[in-house]
């Protein structure tokens, strides 16, 4: 963003970031779905893993550059991560070590994110 636009308020960047997050998990598993049907994926597991942190790490990252906060990133992957949980004790009522697999993921994607996200300043030349 330009220096002279304000940024957003924190919450509403990690609702957003959430929201992206929700949306690449829920394509990129129609894709997996379509693979496994296909024939060409034996186990989507792995896949769904990796969906995992590249939706929390693409959602953290949103969240981060809307608000400029840092720590916006694990805030997104928070949301994401209550998403997932919340859908997965609605459904299964009980998460199993499959889903703290994916839960972990998650984690690790948002820290990914937040690794990714911080500005380090640079140095001037005298």
């Amino acid at each position: 963003m330009a220096k002279g636009r304000k940024k957003m308020a924190r919450w509403k960047g990690a609702a957003l970031g959430t929201g992206l997050a929700a949306a690449v998990y829920l394509l990129g598993l129609l894709l997996v779905n379509l693979l496994l049907v296909r024939g060409v994926l034996a186990d989507g597991f792995p896949a769904a893993a990796v969906l995992c942190v590249l939706a929390a790490l693409s959602g953290g990252l949103l969240a981060a550059r809307l608000t400029g906060w840092g720590a916006g990133t694990l805030l997104a992957a928070a949301g994401f991560l209550a998403l997932l949980a919340a859908v997965g004790l609605g459904v299964w009522a009980e998460i199993t070590a499959r889903g703290c697999v994916l839960l972990l993921c998650v984690l690790a994607g948002g820290l990914l994110a937040g690794v990714l996200a911080v500005r380090r300043p640079r140095r001037r030349r005298k």
